[in-house]
């Protein structure tokens, strides 16, 4: 498994499912965040083996101002840019990607590509998402006295958990 921070954002690479846990979990610890997070009511979420880490409590639906931590997937990864582009609907709570101050997003390699173009491809034509929202690190804003400011629009922290072959 590999980590490394970029741009103020945590990118870890997992091999397959369980190590993309224990790369939460890890990541979690180190952040000192506690095991209580509120995540996306997410099919592929519920995919992965969570009670690899025994006291997570994973409260499931849009977040809360007092959720600490968000967890949900990313509709597809940009290459290009390091974008993450997230559609909102029922599985995908917009809140969950702003309110909370970490937001840990778990992408499986399958859904990289190059430019965002392609990315976009799969809504052509499909009904559109209420919001689609694309992420390209921790929120941030120097809009006051020049001074960069992270979580001024949304969380301080983003750890992008790259799940699979091709990470």
């Amino acid at each position: 498994m590999l980590s490394r921070t970029c741009s103020t954002a945590t990118v870890i690479q997992a091999p397959d499912m369980s190590a993309a846990v224990d790369a939460v979990a890890t990541y979690l610890r180190h952040e000192n965040l506690g095991l209580s997070v509120a995540m996306a009511p997410d099919p592929y979420l519920d995919t992965l083996p969570w009670r690899r880490i025994p006291l997570l409590s994973a409260r499931r639906g849009a977040a809360e101002e007092s959720d600490r931590v968000s967890i949900t997937s990313a509709f597809a990864g940009v290459a290009e840019t390091g974008t993450l582009v997230m559609c909102s609907g029922p599985r995908h709570p917009s809140t969950l990607n702003f309110l909370p101050p970490t937001h840990i997003v778990l992408l499986p390699a399958a859904r990289v590509v190059g430019p965002l173009e392609d990315a976009l491809d799969p809504l052509r034509g499909a009904l559109l998402p209420a919001t689609i929202n694309l992420i390209t690190g921790p929120s941030r804003s120097a809009d006051i006295e020049q001074t960069i400011l992270l979580g001024a629009h949304g969380p301080q922290r983003l750890a992008i958990v790259v799940v699979g072959d091709g990470a």
